[in-house]
């Protein structure tokens, strides 16, 4: 097999063929291959068509491009026959174990490899491409679907649409392929719900697209609750967020009975929050755009919730997401307003802007008392100062259970969506004071904006957690206390700045693999 460099008409060996003068690569094939290199060697090859001549005529042209297999890099040829576009995919160096070793930096190698060849296939358009049997099938299947996520549903022309490409494996292991592929589409499916426009991802919208996406699956009991639902429950944050906004509030609650009969292991809980103005208390307009995706809790805690149906998890899980918009009006909630929550515990809302966590307060609440779950999770694109405190990369994590704490970063390794524990203390329930309710919404100072946010929401899990002029400060991460809860902060992953690897520039869909996998970690192994 003789292989054409990326510039065309020039032959990197001796050929018979050649391209006409107005031919380009891309016009000359439309089936890809993907086919790993570590080292001088190939990987994956006898998964396909490939004789051992051709194998090495592979390797003599990445040698002539310079392309020695480095970790998570690729390179793309063609055959001599025009027939197939190839990507060799860098695993790394066989003498520094990259690959070999079964940790998550070699199922990251795969993942990222994968998904830059398949994005350089891609922009040779074309329409099918077969991934050759790799180590780590699972991470080699989310690299090439999530590689492969494009958000073009408002695109009128055909070109700027794209065409569909079809992702095949080749070899064995396909349990592990389809649990990949599994995963990789419910990120996708977050990554859709987060970039769609708020005009078009209502809270009804959003109500409806969970239960379609849900539809059929067993064990899963999708209920989607009104405003007078919610007047009935006395979730007066939700209530007091959403009056400022004309689209009606939702309360999206689902079952997944995938254990069967027997108590809730796992409660999830998203921040379902379709569009951020700030209110009164209002943002900025940079950026403001983004806050399309300020539901990015609830869109993850959906997807996790399809993909663990899908997966069959046998695990009871609940997950809710309280859905509204947070807008300016006559009837919007005004700084100073106080409000009772479904807890009981009056609040005073010292800024409009931080009404994520009231939203949460009440589901948190709700879930707690009528479905008692061992434990709790919520995921919330919360608090600035978390993007400040750890960037686009790390997922802060808030939870005074240090045992549901390695179950999360067990998770977040076996995912590869980094997590980082962030402290809880008394100092910050001490911040939280207000002279005329119970508590305030925001901390008292212009610091630990992001733990302070955390200490607010624990109030709704564990109780009115009350500390004295006098008392002595105590850290909180220690305390294994049911329901173990975990607060999540995924302000910064929430949107991936450029394209990179199978990270696409928009809004992110993570940590959607992280919450798949904590479910499938909880599920082997009880956390008791």
């Amino acid at each position: 097999m003789q292989l054409l460099s990326k510039t065309a008409g020039v032959l990197l060996r001796g050929s018979h063929r050649s391209f006409s003068a107005g031919q380009t690569l891309r016009e000359a094939a439309k089936r890809g291959l993907v086919l790993g290199m570590l080292s001088n060697k190939l990987v994956g090859a006898e998964s396909t068509s490939l004789s051992a001549a051709q194998q090495q005529a592979l390797l003599a042209q990445a040698a002539a491009l310079g392309f020695k297999g480095e970790a998570g890099k690729a390179q793309a040829v063609l055959s001599d026959d025009l027939q197939q576009h190839i990507a060799l995919v860098g695993l790394g160096a066989e003498e520094a174990g990259a690959i070999a070793a079964q940790d998550t930096t070699a199922s990251e190698i795969v993942r990222t490899a994968v998904a830059n060849g398949v994005r350089q296939l891609c922009a040779r358009k074309v329409s099918s491409v077969d991934i050759a049997h790799l180590p780590h099938a699972q991470a080699a299947a989310e690299g090439a679907r999530l590689a492969l996520y494009r958000f073009n549903e408002f695109k009128s022309s055909a070109d700027a649409k794209g065409a569909d490409v079809t992702v095949t494996a080749l070899g064995e292991k396909r349990a592990e392929w389809d649990a990949g592929r599994i995963a990789a589409d419910a990120q996708n499916l977050a990554r859709d719900l987060m970039n769609t426009p708020a005009n078009y991802m209502t809270p009804t919208a959003f109500a409806a697209r969970a239960k379609h996406e849900l539809a059929g699956l067993e064990g899963v009991t999708v209920r989607a609750h009104d405003r007078q639902w919610a007047e009935q429950q006395r979730m007066g944050g939700l209530l007091t967020v959403s009056k400022g906004s004309s689209e009606p509030l939702q309360f999206l609650e689902i079952e997944y009975r995938g254990a069967g009969a027997g108590g809730v292991s796992l409660g999830l809980v998203g921040k379902g929050v379709t569009f951020d103005t700030g209110g009164y208390s209002l943002k900025p307009g940079r950026h403001m755009d983004a806050m399309k995706g300020d539901m990015g809790g609830g869109a993850t805690v959906v997807a996790a919730m399809r993909a663990l149906a899908q997966l069959r998890v046998p695990l009871n899980v609940v997950a809710v997401v309280p859905l509204c918009e947070n807008m300016i009006s006559g009837g919007a909630a005004k700084v100073s307003d106080v409000y009772t929550s479904r807890a009981g515990l009056t609040v005073e809302v010292m800024n409009t802007d931080a009404e994520g966590r009231l939203i949460l307060a009440d589901a948190l609440h709700y879930v707690s008392d009528v479905h008692k779950p061992e434990t709790l999770v919520d995921v919330a694109t919360l608090t600035g100062a978390m993007v400040v405190a750890l960037g686009e990369r790390y997922t802060g994590v808030f939870t005074p259970s240090s045992r549901l704490w390695q179950r999360i970063e067990r998770a977040s390794q076996a995912a590869d969506e980094p997590a980082w524990r962030m402290p809880l203390h008394d100092c910050w329930d001490a911040m939280l004071t207000s002279p005329v309710a119970d508590l305030s919404n925001i901390g008292n100072r212009s610091e630990a904006g992001a733990c302070t946010a955390a200490a607010f929401l624990r109030q709704f899990v564990h109780g009115r957690r009350s500390v004295g002029d006098n008392a002595v400060m105590r850290d909180q991460n220690n305390d294994e206390a049911l329901p173990r809860w975990a607060h999540l902060d995924i302000a910064g992953p929430m949107e991936a700045a450029s394209t990179s690897g199978y990270h696409s520039k928009g809004m992110s869909g993570r940590p959607t693999r992280l919450l798949i996998a904590l479910a499938q970690d909880l599920a082997r192994e009880r956390l008791d």
